[in-house]
Formats: C-alpha cells, sequence, structure tokens
C-alpha cells in the first residue's frame, strides 16, 4: 500500500532553494516548495511503504547539506 507523506524541512539560512532543488531530485518526491513560515521548504513524497518512507528520509533526506531538520507528516486520509 502507497504511503504519502508532507516533509516540513527546516534549512540552514541562505539555502532553501539549493535544498529544494535537492529534495526534487529524490525519487518518490511528487512536489517541492520554499515557503516562509517556521519551516523552509516543504515536500510531498509517496513511497511503495512505510518501510521505503523510512529509508527515503534516513538515506537520502537527511545526507543533503543545508537540512537541518525535518517533521514528516504522513498522510491518513
Amino acid at each position: 500500500m502507497a504511503v504519502k507523506a508532507y516533509i516540513l524541512i527546516e534549512a540552514d539560512p541562505g539555502t532553501s532553494r539549493d535544498v529544494a532543488a535537492k529534495v526534487q531530485k529524490i525519487e518518490g518526491v511528487k512536489f517541492v516548495s520554499v515557503v516562509t513560515g517556521p519551516h523552509d521548504v516543504i515536500a510531498v513524497v509517496e513511497t511503495n511503504d512505510a518501510r521505503a518512507l523510512g529509508d527515503l528520509l534516513i538515506t537520502k533526506l537527511q545526507k543533503i547539506d543545508g537540512i537541518a531538520g525535518t517533521i514528516t507528516d504522513v498522510v491518513l486520509d
């Protein structure tokens, strides 16, 4: 069953656009936008299952330079 999630990304100062461009290149990322507010970038991702979502977060997203932190909200409905 597919898993969809919103990832709220806090970027290091001055890196939001670079972070968004790098996130967009990750397989499974459907949408990325630089935003204002408490987070700098929002991404919508879709993976095959929860394990694949965890893999995307740990092995791909967390390795991007400029990301200071993330919050992942999994879509229920």
